[in-house]
């Protein structure tokens, strides 16, 4: 009989925590995504931790996308993600998506607008980037249901979570832009306009590395090395831990007002290509609330290819050196 009890009582006691985690999850909170939680984020955060993911999987409109290469795809994902990288919906470094690709390549996957998607990236050097640069397309196409997996597929394997070889099935859906939300992207002339005409309000935010800020390196891509004028400097992925997930809100804002990115700000972000600029926006919108974030989506890919363009190079007193030496994997990001 006390076996029995124990037996009952540990299945409600799991029910209970498998509904709890998945009121979260539909919320679009998680255990580290709402100001309840430990990390402190705005409660329009959308991460998600493997236990909730693991929970949404059961539910027929949750879609889960790795944005890996197809081989990494192959080799091993989570059971039942759908594969889009990268190289399946951008186009040249240095410009914007085009949002109706974006859709068309979205619907072959068999993804509508009633769809959630969580997404998730490997644990290579420029992981997180990617799966927030779908993020910001999706968002910019007037999709919001998106969650991003924090810590990627080493966190689901860490936890304890299989994976699997086996391609998941879909039949063809349809999804439709709605609206796109322009207000989210910079332009080259809202960029110089910045630079022209000062404004304490307005902070640019350069989130490349270290030598590719100073001007000590001209990484792949760019059409002459250096920065926009003006800018400050922040390393996209010191918003990070050493596993990759993210750094809790209070760690994340002392990182920015450090760089004078305060809530009251205008942010525009840029990068190579915005790959790594849209991660940083994500951070800022999404897990601080932060309401006046920019992509600057041609970044100095675009820039630096008008030789009209202004650029300054050379190091700022008060910037420390920081980020990876290595720019062989920084072309188109």
């Amino acid at each position: 009989m006390e076996r029995q009890k124990a037996s009952l009582t540990g299945g409600v006691m799991a029910a209970a925590i498998t509904l709890f985690l998945w009121w979260q999850a539909i919320a679009g909170g998680a255990a580290a995504g709402s100001n309840n939680g430990p990390a402190g984020y705005a409660a329009r955060a959308a991460l998600i931790n493997p236990a909730v993911l693991q929970v949404l999987l059961a539910n027929k409109k949750v879609k889960v996308i790795d944005v890996r290469p197809p081989e990494q795809y192959q080799a091993g994902h989570i059971p039942g993600a759908i594969n889009m990288g990268v190289s399946d919906y951008a186009g040249t470094p240095g410009t914007i998506p085009e949002l109706g690709h974006l859709a068309a390549v979205l619907g072959k996957r068999g993804i509508t607008n009633q769809d959630t998607l969580v997404l998730y990236a490997g644990n290579d050097k420029h992981g997180p980037a990617y799966s927030a640069h779908l993020w910001w397309l999706l968002d910019m196409a007037g999709h919001y249901k998106v969650k991003l997996l924090d810590g990627g597929l080493r966190a689901w394997e860490t936890a304890g979570y299989g994976i699997t070889d086996r391609a998941a099935a879909a039949a063809a859906g349809h999804f439709q832009i709605i609206g796109p939300e322009t207000g989210k992207l910079a332009v080259m002339a809202e960029v110089l306009a910045a630079v022209e005409q000062p404004d304490p309000g307005t902070v640019i935010l350069d989130v490349r590395e270290w030598p590719e800020f100073a001007g000590a390196v001209q990484a792949p891509g760019a059409a002459r090395p250096g920065r926009i004028p003006g800018a400050v400097w922040l390393y996209w992925a010191d918003t990070l831990n050493g596993d990759q997930t993210l750094k809790t809100a209070g760690e994340l804002k002392q990182l920015f007002a450090a760089r004078g990115v305060t809530p009251d700000k205008r942010v525009i972000i840029y990068c190579q290509a915005g790959v790594r600029a849209a991660h940083t926006a994500y951070v800022l919108s999404e897990l601080l609330g932060y309401k006046q974030v920019q992509n600057y989506a041609g970044s100095w890919a675009e820039w630096s290819r008008n030789r009209e363009l202004p650029a300054d190079s050379g190091r700022i007193a008060g910037q420390e050196q920081g980020g990876s030496p290595n720019l062989r994997q920084a072309a188109g990001l």
